[in-house]
């Protein structure tokens, strides 16, 4: 990997733009295929099943994934070796499972996939508390859960891969030595614009602008400080823009009314929110009313007993199954009986208290805001429990982490490299291994610590 990244580092722009397309094709043909074709139809007569019979396909689905987990993986047949399964009669009965959590499967991992790892599809998530996770996914699941996000979008008008969109990311997209104001790559593939996120500052952002206005995607999304920062910039300086969005798709951080008041306002579009994960949680996304619905097609979700927080379970894991799985975000649910004007019959969600608007800076003074920088531990092994990033200033960061004995040192100078790709070359970083990483006062874990002092 590093070394594709040295090449792509060094080549001209045009050269970036090619690799970037034919890293396009590669992921076009793993993610649009049989299986994601088969799956769209399937959400069309979903959707338009009965609430009842979406209930009885929705336990049908868990039913057919837990015998799935209990014959194919080490870890739930150990786990579910006291509990007679085929006793089950509806969705409640799924509360006599155990719970599994996240350092249970980072330390499980290789009990819990069910299929070859040269098979599979690595799926890697850093988290918002720095704890690296990698899971694996079947072809089908991959296909599976593309082909929903994609009935989703379509259902805003969006039309995936037929359709021009601009991408806001965390991608390593811009050598930290660049010296062109050419901050995105153009995937031909997917007709897909990519903006780098990092270089997002006062001075940058104009660049930024011209380059949508030329470009005039049919869609945005990504992370949501990025297009706010852009947005709030086009409205402070009176920009007028030459195209409309059909929608707005933010991924990986809450979403603030602030955030859709301004947006909304200067694309004159709507946001259209959608919460999954990395891992593989079941789909809650917005619909034409401006609810959210939980998509029980692609699994189920539980509040834990006297608390928000929820426990996931995914019909689209089947690589790596996720069951009763606590993944630490939080929703509120509507009353069941709530029926949206949108007419989609899913339960809906009141909330989602997730992942906070914190951020980092970078060398030159760009937000890397906390979806993005938890994107650091993307690509390292399963060996870090716990890290924390502290910024003293603009240029000195010291990088906190509580490992296991998986730990390489080589991995170190992995993560200096993903720092200096995000916040600059010319970052210096100090990195400690610690026994632990304290709490707040709030008794909230903190992955990125700012105490960067501006004027």
């Amino acid at each position: 990997m590093m070394k594709y990244q040295g090449i792509y580092d060094n080549s001209p722009i045009f050269i970036q733009n090619f690799m970037a397309t034919m890293y396009g094709y590669k992921i076009k043909k793993e993610r649009f295929g049989e299986y994601y074709y088969e799956h769209l139809d399937f959400l069309n007569s979903f959707n338009n099943f009965s609430k009842k019979k979406q209930e009885e396909q929705q336990f049908e689905e868990v039913m057919k994934l837990i015998e799935y987990a209990s014959k194919n993986s080490r870890f739930y047949r150990e786990l579910y070796k006291e509990v007679n399964i085929t006793e089950f009669k509806n969705i409640n009965d799924l509360t006599k499972l155990p719970i599994v959590t996240k350092e249970m499967v980072r330390q499980n991992i290789e009990d819990i996939i069910t299929i070859p790892k040269g098979k599979a599809i690595k799926s890697n998530t850093g988290g918002t508390t720095g704890k690296s996770l990698t899971v694996y996914y079947k072809k089908e699941d991959n296909q599976r859960r593309m082909a929903t996000l994609d009935y989703f979008k379509a259902i805003h008008g969006f039309m995936n891969i037929k359709m021009k969109r601009a991408t806001f990311n965390g991608k390593h997209i811009i050598p930290p030595n660049q010296k062109q104001k050419k901050f995105w790559r153009y995937n031909v593939a997917i007709k897909q614009m990519i903006y780098s996120s990092f270089y997002i500052s006062e001075e940058n952002i104009p660049y930024y602008i011209e380059s949508l206005n030329k470009y005039k995607p049919e869609s945005i999304d990504g992370f949501i400080s990025s297009i706010y920062d852009i947005a709030s910039y086009i409205e402070r300086n009176n920009i007028k823009l030459k195209f409309i969005p059909k929608a707005i798709f933010p991924t990986s951080e809450t979403v603030t009314q602030e955030h859709r008041d301004v947006i909304e306002r200067v694309f004159n579009s709507k946001i259209r929110d959608q919460y999954a994960s990395s891992e593989g949680a079941p789909f809650v996304w917005e619909c034409e009313s401006g609810k959210l619905h939980y998509d029980i097609s692609t699994g189920i979700i539980e509040n834990i007993e006297n608390s928000n927080e929820i426990l996931i379970t995914s019909f689209t894991t089947y690589g790596t199954p996720l069951i009763r799985y606590k993944i630490g975000d939080s929703m509120t649910f509507e009353d069941n009986n709530t029926s949206c004007d949108c007419g989609l019959k899913t339960p809906l969600i009141e909330s989602i208290q997730g992942r906070a608007v914190d951020f980092l800076y970078s060398t030159k003074g760009a937000k890397i805001y906390l979806g993005n920088v938890s994107n650091i531990f993307k690509n390292i092994p399963n060996a870090i429990a716990k890290a924390q990033l502290i910024q003293s200033s603009l240029t000195n960061m010291v990088v906190r982490m509580v490992v296991d004995n998986n730990f390489k040192e080589e991995y170190k100078s992995m993560l200096i490299d993903e720092i200096k790709h995000k916040f600059g070359n010319d970052m210096r970083i100090e990195i400690e291994i610690v026994e632990e990483i304290p709490r707040e006062k709030s008794g909230k874990y903190k992955l990125i610590v700012n105490n960067v002092v501006t004027r």
